[in-house]
């Protein structure tokens, strides 16, 4: 009986541990998306040749949770830190997902095509998400 109860107790510790845990990787997801879009920056392009997209995050059914535009201009060490940077928030995101089993619409969003817009590098507004 007394081991039932301890056992009790343990399972309680647990799940608050567990809910910190979350609440800790979400703010380190929060941080990660900042980080992106800090090495992204104002992303000058001069015309669309220069501009890219790069996935974040991931759908329970596939595809990418969205997705930020960013230019090629500062040359390949930004881009590889972006994508660096995004695969490791996407492997987050996904640990997030995993332990919410979120439930609803199963929708894949279609990866935009990027626009060069006033000297920046956006996402198409033609393009729905």
């Amino acid at each position: 009986m007394l081991f039932r109860g301890t056992l009790v107790v343990a399972c309680a510790v647990l799940s608050v541990s567990a809910g910190a845990d979350q609440a800790s990787d979400e703010a380190q997801l929060k941080a990660l998306r900042a980080q992106i879009v800090q090495i992204i920056g104002a992303a000058p392009c001069i015309n669309l040749v220069h501009c890219r997209v790069v996935a974040l995050g991931a759908r329970p059914c596939g595809g990418a949770a969205e997705y930020l535009a960013y230019s090629n201009l500062a040359g390949q060490g930004k881009r590889e830190a972006i994508e660096a940077k995004a695969y490791e928030y996407t492997f987050l995101y996904e640990d997030l997902q995993r332990a919410a089993k979120p439930v609803g619409i199963c929708e894949v969003l279609r990866e935009p095509r990027p626009a060069c817009v006033d000297g920046r590098c956006r996402i198409d507004a033609g393009v729905a998400q």
